[in-house]
């Protein structure tokens, strides 16, 4: 599992004169299918399928699976209705545990050993607590994804009529049924083999607004693990800022700190 941050700067291919813009906002500014051309010509990596969830679609996979296990990489509260930790709907999750804490009125705590839909989606959106900002969100996310793969050991559960039908309004996709079954038949085994990389960048402002910008060995990086992967030969990245505009130097000193 691969992350690009959400913030990394870019040029849209096509809308070159909006440049800096931030790769979430190309399918802001497209559509789903030239995002997914635009981040496959940006990392020179074939992508085949996608899958678009949005929030309800995660709460109803987890509550599907009948909640997940997750062991939280720090300590930190979450309220979904500020992002913040203020107010009385606050989820706790403690560094090194599996077990949350949740109120509703800030004064009475219930601990809970098992993460379901909500809680779920907090413990992966917080962001403005996390010391790594929205690199450790997006490993808390990729520790989410990892939890369901691990909850369903029959992929079946996923394949069911009443599953598809709760995630219709959720979840677009290319995946037709026949291509489940056939990931469902053959990758069974690999959700015992998952590794998880972030791409990462370094910050950068432009007009007041928060960029990241991404390195060409850090780019690279991504492309050749992302290969390597898919048993491909190794080949050159693309545009460090996907659309054709001026190259961008950025110091390759930054150390990695979340590659595993």
């Amino acid at each position: 599992m691969v992350s690009i941050p959400r913030d990394t700067m870019v040029a849209i291919p096509g809308l070159e004169d909006t440049f800096p813009q931030k790769i979430n906002a190309v399918y802001t500014f497209t559509d789903l299918n030239q995002t997914v051309n635009g981040i496959s010509k940006y990392l020179n990596v074939p992508i085949n399928f996608v899958a678009l969830v949005n929030m309800g679609g995660l709460i109803k996979m987890v509550d599907k699976v009948g909640g997940v296990k997750v062991k939280s990489p720090l300590s930190f509260a979450y309220n979904p209705y500020t992002a913040h930790d203020t107010g009385n709907d606050l989820y706790k999750f403690i560094k090194g545990s599996t077990s949350y804490y949740h109120t509703t009125n800030g004064v009475d705590w219930t601990k809970h050993k098992t993460m379901f839909g909500n809680a779920a989606l907090a413990f992966a959106r917080m962001r403005y607590d996390d010391p790594l900002g929205d690199y450790g969100r997006m490993l808390r996310q990729r520790l989410v994804m990892q939890a369901l793969l691990n909850k369903a050991k029959n992929p079946t559960i996923f394949l069911s009529n009443s599953f598809f039908e709760s995630l219709s309004k959720n979840v677009k996709t290319n995946l037709t049924l026949n291509d489940l079954l056939l990931i469902a038949k053959n990758y069974k085994k690999a959700k015992e083999h998952i590794k998880s990389y972030s791409i990462y960048g370094t910050s950068d402002w432009e007009d007041g607004v928060s960029f990241q910008v991404v390195s060409k060995t850090n780019q690279q990086r991504g492309t050749n693990i992302i290969r390597r992967s898919l048993g491909l030969s190794k080949a050159t990245t693309g545009s460090s800022l996907m659309g054709k505009t001026q190259e961008i130097n950025v110091p390759e000193d930054v150390t990695d700190i979340l590659g595993q």
